[in-house]
């Protein structure tokens, strides 16, 4: 049988290119673009402002429309990251690793082209591997349950343990996030840590704790500077050249970018899991693959961790489509609202989409993957404009994005508790750094705590008793060892360094 159905192809060509679909696609990317570079907002926000835009418009006009905004926000989420430290999404959390740290150095204008480039490339990869493998990657889903996604969160977790600096403390910050990530209700409906505050039995919010963990805390350290960057050299680097150099430095990581895009895709298809886990791992990775030289360098601005991270966070767009077209589970809040798009204009994402509407599909696939062609042109614009940022002086970018970050903590659930929240983050990073604790370590703890809590719940409930069972199940048994070793071995690995310098 053949994976492609080319009859259902030719139709699909047919009914995307027009002009009509090219400028919604157009206008798609702008609006997700700057939606998803405002602290706290985002593409399924985007999608979900734009909604009742569509209800006049055709089918598929109105699902390009919406599937580019969705598009545009994820890369949108990754400039604030690079530039302020402030990422506008969660997916974009690893893009700050050393995205942030080379601006700090004044290679703003670098690190801008390197995630353009790396997030076109994941998006163009994703969507092409999905319409190749549409069918197959319907059965690799259906082999994922509760113990390989708490297998995979634990994996993604297992990036702690490449971080820099003391074991010790990383490791007492990252199990201090994991408990603040179980705050709110159990898996079987009772409360937990939430002290009778019922705005919390939903659980901590994450992007409050993404504004007062990275963005607020950074601010008070900008107060002592003129401008982001270390020194007033790189305020003047605002050569077009330097883009196109972090450009070509992405093309250049061939195996890292497509070895990032392919755990993106495969992650992204996991309902719960998304581009979070997706840029996690792929950055975990990037760092296990290099070369010892360059292993220190991540965190401190290395090109090949923006890459990873970037290409995983765009590529994960595509397995979430996938997933959602497939078996009509989204694999996030924004291909939730689109789903919900499909639904307005009469269509069931599902099965019964894939069998009576391929061709649809199809359209939807194909538009999706030149959409990556055209954020090449529209993020170029904008990425020249952004890399401007380092030019404003911080006694006017600080309260910008004060406001901004406080506004976009509240918007998520409009309670006033996720400001407080955020400034109380903003108050606990403050004393992590100076006490030398990773912050990052707290972050991805938080992150990931509250899906390891609950798909351990449900395993427990399937297997209980029976646990030696789960071993018979390829893909956790496989997933288990790949944990083990990453998240054991550099931790071994820095502790026979001490004792060594120690005994010489």
């Amino acid at each position: 049988m053949s994976l492609i159905d080319f009859s259902a192809t030719a139709e699909a060509f047919s009914m995307i290119f027009s002009v009509e679909i090219l400028l919604y696609i157009i206008a798609g990317l702008f609006v997700g673009i700057v939606l998803g570079s405002i602290p706290g907002l985002s593409g399924s926000l985007g999608i979900a402002l734009m909604l009742p835009v569509t209800y006049h418009m055709e089918p598929i006009s109105a699902i390009m429309f919406l599937s580019a905004i969705f598009t545009g926000g994820v890369y949108g989420g990754g400039v604030t990251a690079i530039m302020l430290n402030v990422p506008g999404a969660p997916g974009s959390v690893a893009t700050t690793l050393d995205g942030y740290p080379m601006t700090r150095q004044g290679r703003q204008n670098e690190a801008l082209g390197i995630g353009l480039i790396s997030s076109v490339i994941g998006c163009l990869f994703g969507y092409l591997l999905v319409f190749i493998l549409l069918k197959p990657l319907g059965g690799f889903v259906l082999n994922f349950q509760a113990p390989e996604m708490m297998i995979l969160t634990l994996f993604a977790l297992s990036i702690i343990s490449t971080i820099k600096g003391d074991i010790t403390k990383t490791l007492i910050a990252g199990f201090v996030g994991l408990l603040l990530g179980t705050i709110g209700s159990t898996a079987f409906g009772r409360p937990r840590g939430t002290f009778g505050v019922m705005d919390l039995y939903e659980g901590i919010e994450i992007v409050p704790a993404l504004m007062g963990l990275l963005a607020i805390s950074e601010l008070f350290f900008l107060v002592q500077r003129k401008f982001i960057v270390d020194s007033e050299d790189g305020v003047s680097q605002k050569n077009f050249k330097d883009i196109l150099r972090g450009m070509g430095i992405a093309v250049k990581q061939k195996v890292n970018t497509v070895r990032s895009s392919l755990i993106g895709l495969f992650i992204g298809l996991l309902p719960a899991a998304g581009a979070t886990v997706a840029s996690l791992v792929s950055y975990s990775q990037a760092q296990t693959f290099s070369k010892e030289k360059d292993k220190d360098s991540f965190g401190k601005g290395n090109p090949s961790g923006l890459v990873a991270a970037e290409s995983a966070n765009s590529g994960s767009e595509g397995g979430s489509m996938a997933t959602m077209l497939t078996f009509g589970i989204p694999g996030g809040s924004a291909a939730a609202v689109l789903m919900a798009a499909f639904m307005v204009h009469g269509l069931t994402p599902g099965p019964f989409l894939v069998r009576d509407h391929m061709d649809l599909t199809y359209a939807v696939i194909i538009g999706n993957f030149f959409q990556g062609f055209l954020l090449i042109g529209i993020g170029l614009l904008f990425v020249w404009y952004f890399s401007k940022i380092v030019l404003v002086p911080t006694r006017l970018l600080i309260p910008i994005v004060t406001v901004f970050s406080l506004l976009g903590a509240f918007s998520v659930r409009g309670i006033y508790i996720d400001v407080i929240l955020t400034l109380a983050f903003a108050v606990i990073a403050l004393a992590m750094r100076k006490l030398d604790y990773p912050i990052i370590a707290i972050l991805l703890g938080l992150i990931l705590g509250s899906t390891i809590d609950g798909e351990l719940a449900r395993t427990v409930v399937l297997y209980e008793g029976r646990y030696l069972e789960l071993f018979q199940r390829p893909i956790f048994t496989a997933m288990t060892v790949l944990t083990i070793i990453i998240f054991f071995v550099p931790a071994i690995k820095k502790f026979w360094k001490r004792n060594k310098k120690s005994a010489s």
